[in-house]
């Protein structure tokens, strides 16, 4: 009988990666374990050892891979020209995303590492990348300096995500799965006109203040 080839060590990482993403989907990240990867690729534990630096490392992978997705899941389909439009329609995206996903969306917000070894710059890239994307979607409405945009995209996502969390977890009753779409909906276009009334208005002062110096 011919002998089996030996599996790769990227198609090992693929594999580990593959699998420790399904026991998260079916079980949550609980249930997830170096022998339990191990036994689903049919490896041995120190073969994961060798390829990953532990645990928290394969979990690093497979939340690169949910990332990846979620990125997909943003922005591969065109969103809409008016830029209003456009980020209300990528907070509903991002909630379906969770919705549709919840165990790993978990996973990639609230797991803690045990490692105090900083994230990879290949991780941390795909994080700033997303954000970037965000961002530049909401310069088109948020007028003002780079720096007040982030701190404008850092306010408006984290209140979509607080939204998201609390219709996962279905704590409170004040928000399902259900209601979430419109809460999310809702807060795009209250923050957003709040916001550029501020904008509005500190523009007027900076006018009005530039006008009275003149007239000295």
């Amino acid at each position: 009988m011919a002998r089996r080839m030996a599996k790769s060590h990227d198609d090992l990482r693929r594999d580990a990666v593959a699998a420790a993403r399904a026991l998260v989907v079916g079980e949550g990240t609980a249930a997830l374990t170096v022998r339990r990867v191990a036994e689903t690729i049919g490896c041995s534990v120190g073969t994961i050892y060798n390829i990953f630096a532990d645990l928290d490392d394969l979990i690093v992978h497979v939340a690169a891979t949910v990332l990846d997705e979620m990125h997909g899941a943003l922005f591969a389909a065109p969103l809409p020209a008016e830029p209003v439009a456009a980020l209300r329609d990528l907070a509903q995206r991002y909630l379906a995303f969770a919705v549709a996903h919840p165990r790993l969306w978990t996973m990639l917000f609230e797991y803690t590492t045990a490692s105090e070894r900083p994230m990879p710059d290949w991780h941390l890239e795909r994080i700033a990348r997303l954000v970037a994307d965000v961002q530049a979607h909401a310069a088109a409405v948020l007028d003002g300096s780079g720096a007040d945009v982030k701190a404008s995209v850092d306010v408006l996502w984290a209140s979509v995500h607080g939204i998201t969390a609390l219709a996962l977890r279905g704590k409170l009753g004040i928000v399902t799965a259900e209601s979430a779409g419109a809460l999310a909906d809702r807060l795009v276009v209250t923050f957003l006109a709040g916001a550029r009334a501020e904008r509005a208005a500190d523009v007027a002062e900076g006018a009005a203040g530039t006008a009275g110096e003149a007239d000295r």
